[in-house]
Order: structure tokens, then sequence, then C-alpha cells
């Protein structure tokens, strides 16, 4: 950890209150060793206090678990400035639970009032191995998970309308609003409610589109060069092929493609080949099978993201009569002797 990312965690615990002495007491030194440190602790400082007003279940439950603060870029780089006059904002801020629930929250600029109504470009992440939840100024509550990312432009959402960009996959409890309607938006389809509850997968490396509803009504518009549009209902599950063109509706039960919000995942009568494409996405770690046809296994079972790696593949291991060894910081599964 470089020691900007390590300033940045002392600051986040001084503000959170959950400091120790020893890290009071380092802040205190380093910030009376450079004018510049200072200026930069008030900036940070500040950021962390406007945070607060989006933080409402984590602080609300420090009897439960101690809040960990930790940044995974240096102040300097939070704000970065593009053509246009647009600006990126990245969220880099983890509240880690024990088992890795990370709750994210808005990072504003320097200036209380806006200077010029430029467009703004909020990106929200979550890091591997983390889910994050926001929460959007309409009141919209999102669940981020692991290795995504959502973003919005902050001068018109909530004014004009309500659009979200995503990669990868989140959960959204939408405020409900028939005046304006909220989408997230896709390379393969977008996701048209007033207000609902409802899950979307769309990583960019994946050739298919996912979302699955819990609650209310979405509509799905994909975009196969038609206008053609799907109307879902709660517990069901449309997958649509960006290659093909085609979508499959099935009925399912919403929980188990949402449990990711608490740190689990869960499969049933899934493929070998789709659970190692989630274990790349918590782990960061590349999977090998041999040979291929491995793939093709089925596996029943849950996984915590508080589970480390070794945890994972013993639990594959045991279910799934496949062996397995690490070289190069890569995972090979191979058949059981």
């Amino acid at each position: 950890m470089n020691e900007n990312n390590h300033i940045d965690i002392l600051i986040g615990k001084s503000v959170s209150g959950n400091a120790t002495p020893e890290e009071i007491k380092e802040l205190e030194q380093w910030k009376l060793s450079a004018e510049e440190n200072q200026l930069l602790f008030k900036k940070s400082k500040k950021a962390w206090e406007k945070s607060d007003k989006y933080i409402s279940e984590t602080t609300l439950q420090k009897d439960k678990s101690k809040l960990e603060s930790e940044y995974n870029r240096s102040l300097s780089d939070r704000v970065r400035k593009m053509s246009r006059q647009s600006f990126i904002y990245k969220i880099a801020a983890i509240l880690a639970f024990p088992v890795a629930l990370a709750i994210g929250w808005y990072l504003f600029g320097e200036s209380e009032k806006p200077v010029q109504l430029a467009e703004q470009l909020y990106e929200i992440s979550s890091p591997k191995g983390h889910v994050s939840k926001v929460k959007l100024p309409d009141g919209t509550e999102v669940w981020i998970n692991t290795n995504s990312s959502i973003g919005y432009d902050a001068s018109s959402f909530n004014t004009n309308n309500r659009e979200i960009q995503l990669k990868g996959e989140a959960y959204f409890e939408v405020t409900s609003s028939v005046e304006k309607p909220f989408t997230v938006v896709t390379p393969h389809a977008n996701v048209k409610v007033t207000g609902t509850a409802f899950n979307v997968k769309a990583y960019p490396a994946s050739l298919l589109f996912e979302t699955v509803l819990a609650e209310g009504k979405i509509e799905l518009q994909l975009k196969s060069g038609t206008t053609e549009s799907i109307h879902v209902e709660p517990n069901q599950r449309v997958i649509f092929n960006s290659i093909n063109k085609k979508f499959d509706v099935q009925q399912v039960e919403s929980e188990m493609f949402t449990a990711w919000r608490n740190g689990e995942i869960i499969f049933k009568d899934a493929t070998l080949n789709d659970l190692i494409k989630e274990l790349e996405r918590i782990y960061d770690i590349q999977f090998h099978l041999k040979p291929a046809t491995l793939g093709e296994l089925r596996f029943r079972g849950m996984f915590s993201y508080n589970n480390n790696l070794i945890e994972a593949l013993e639990k594959i291991k045991k279910s799934s009569q496949v062996d397995y060894y690490i070289e190069n910081k890569e995972v090979w599964l191979k058949k059981s002797n």
C-alpha cells in the first residue's frame, strides 16, 4: 500500500471515529510535516464528511461491526478533467464488512456551488471481491457487484431523466416516479422502469445480457436492430444473446440471482464453466480446465465473498470430484485421480 492510500485510510478512520490513538498521532505528524499535507487533509476530510449524508445503513450499524475505510486511489486521482468540460468522479472508497460487503458513497468536488453547468459523469465502481452499495440523488439504492460500475450525468439526472450506464452487474431498488422513468443502459439492451426492484447483468466482455425482476414491472428494450421490447414480470429471468439476437424468458426464484448483494453466490445445476467465470471476477485470477470438457460438469452449492481462494477451490474439489493446483498465479482444474 502506498503512502497516499495509507493516509487516506487514516483520514477515513479519523472522520468515522474509528482511529486508534497511534493512528491519530501518526496523522497529526503527517499533517505537520508539510503545508500541502494540511491542505490535502482538509479536502479529504471535507469529502468524507459530505459522504456521511449518503451513508445511512452502515453508520447505523456500528454496534454490529467496526467500519474500516480504504481508498484504492490517491486523492489526486479521484477527480479527472476530461474533454468537452466533462468530469469523471471515481468513487474508490470501500467500507468493508467481515463478509467483504462494501458500502460505496459519493465524492463531490471542492466547490460548494457548481462553477459551471458542464456535463458531470459520476462513475462508481466496485473492485474485485467486493460489493458496493450507493444511494442515488433520487433516493434509488444500487448494489454494485464485484468488478462492476455504474455512471450517470449528474447535471441532468433526476432533472431531465434518470439514466444510468451499467458495466457489469447491479441490483436496483428504484424510487417510484412516473414523470421520470428510470433507465439502465447497457451495450445489448436497456431496462426502463418507473419504480421497482431488479437485477441486471451485462459485463462488457460477455455476449449475453441478463435481467431478473424481483418486484414490480420492467420494460426490456433489446438492441437487436428492431424496436422489440419485452415486458417482464416478477420472478422472471430474461437472457438475451447479442450474437443471434434471440432471447429466453425463464421462471426463476429471484433470490438465487440476487444473493450476491449479501456477499454470496448460489449455484443450482450450473456448469463448471459458469462457476469459474464468477470466481475469476471475485478473486482476480485466471482458471484453466484440463481437459476443456470439464467445463460441462454440473455444480450445486454456495460461495461466500468471505471465502478465500483455497476455501473456494476445496468446495469445488469435494463436490465435483475435481482436483486443482496453482501455477504462476493461475488455477488449473483437472479430473481427480
